[in-house]
């Protein structure tokens, strides 16, 4: 996987850094892209949404923070999930160092923030760094800053300084004797935490027959444990696996998933996405049902949303984080609305229904009334209207993949271990005529 470009963006378009891997002109193009982010993405919780702007043949996969916007630039055919994971690690990177800071303090910081994207990237291809030695090259009073301090020659350099940079040396050695993403003289809290998330793809057509359908799923860990743990992660079911890639830390060790279908690694510090999978010809169920009604009548388009909270496996779930949006032909004014709950944002051919929570055995409903000219009515009947629904579901895993348990060896006495299930939409479309 390899980016033509990566940048880091103020609000007001202003370029605070980047790193050009390929593709010179493509920097020439971050004008046109503000431009289309502020159109279409800007105080939509675009960050929620895995973002995406095309511009000809090229693609701008975005996070945003604060009041910045960190992208890349791609041509070439990737893995987006994985993708996006990287453009979320420099995130927590200037998340943690710049704690409720602006651009403006980006600005004092761009040449450590640059040694930063240098450390991430290599000719393009993202590597996995472990999130605490980005911190300690990007945060003022980090790493560089004291590397200064002992090249310049002040006066004032202390000898934690030097101790510091020593360990920091010693650590560098460890890292590429045992794994580039760990020093064992982290002392961690002791924690380890997963997530099992879930992306549901599903296009379906207005007699609600099913187009595409498949989940593509990621094993996150959060982990904060000493030394050099070993785990060992035990999953339910494996078998439905269409296929799968894996972080580096896993491949020394791909012989035991494959034999034996257990992960086993040397985990990085910090947050790490380890594991991605990809499961096509299965049932997707989610834990509510969506019922469209269109109707054309008299010059006015007639549409009608029933949204209803239902059980799956025997089990109940509430759906956060829900919201709704119907694109329809331009030409189209709306006219009466009626919602139960929730608010709605009336955007450029298009209504964003932000619906908030979806309670268990609950059922909400939304109607609008558009309404256009007599001789353009004809052509809009002939448009398209599409709905895109976004949402998460907590504790919920559409395929039944779980973590059934996890080992850790050489690893403290008393440590925490826990996992969960996450359920997301990723492209979740309904065609409604």
């Amino acid at each position: 996987m390899s980016i033509d470009t990566i940048f880091i963006l103020s609000q007001n378009g202003e370029i605070l850094a980047h790193r050009i891997f390929k593709g010179l002109k493509r920097k020439d193009t971050l004008p046109e892209f503000y431009t289309q982010f502020v159109q279409f993405f800007r105080g939509t919780n675009a960050d929620k949404e895995y973002p995406i702007i095309r511009i000809k043949d090229a693609l701008y996969p975005f996070v945003t923070f604060s009041d910045i916007i960190i992208g890349a630039i791609v041509t070439e055919e990737i893995p987006v999930l994985q993708l996006f994971a990287t453009l979320f690690l420099i995130l927590d990177v200037l998340k943690a160092s710049f704690p409720n800071e602006s651009s403006e303090k980006l600005k004092q910081n761009l040449p450590t923030i640059g040694i930063m994207l240098d450390s991430v990237f290599d000719y393009g291809y993202p590597q996995i760094t472990q999130k605490h030695v980005l911190e300690s090259i990007v945060r003022p009073g980090g790493i560089i800053e004291k590397i200064e301090e002992k090249i310049i020659g002040r006066q004032n350099v202390q000898k934690e300084t030097v101790s510091l940079l020593e360990k920091y040396i010693d650590g560098q050695a460890d890292v590429r004797e045992h794994s580039q993403y760990r020093l064992p003289e982290i002392k961690g809290e002791e924690e380890v935490y997963f997530d099992v998330i879930e992306f549901l793809d599903c296009v379906f057509d207005k007699n609600g027959r099913i187009l595409i359908e498949e989940i593509n799923g990621e094993i996150k860990v959060d982990c904060n444990l000493s030394g050099l743990p070993e785990l060992f992660v035990f999953l339910n079911q494996t078998n439905q696996f269409n296929d799968y890639t894996v972080h580096e830390c896993l491949l020394q060790k791909i012989d035991t998933y494959e034999r034996e279908r257990v992960l086993a690694f040397v985990p990085p510090s910090g947050t790490t996405t380890i594991f991605y999978y990809n499961i096509k010809g299965i049932s997707i169920r989610p834990p509510f049902e969506f019922i469209p009604k269109l109707q054309f009548i008299n010059n006015q388009v007639k549409i009608e949303f029933l949204l209803k909270n239902r059980p799956v496996r025997g089990q109940s779930y509430a759906v956060d984080e829900f919201h709704t949006k119907l694109t329809v032909p331009s030409g189209l004014t709306l006219g009466e609305t009626e919602m139960a709950q929730g608010t709605l944002q009336q955007l450029e051919n298009a209504i964003l229904w932000r619906i908030g929570k979806l309670e268990i055995d609950s059922s909400i409903r939304l109607a609008v009334t558009f309404s256009s000219t007599e001789d353009q009515f004809n052509i809009i009947q002939q448009g398209n209207f599409l709905v895109q629904l976004k949402f998460v579901v907590n504790t919920f895993s559409p395929s039944q993949t779980k973590i059934d348990k996890v080992e850790v060896r050489n690893g403290a006495k008393v440590l925490t271990k826990k996992a969960r299930n996450i359920a997301k939409s990723g492209y979740y479309e309904i065609r409604l005529n």
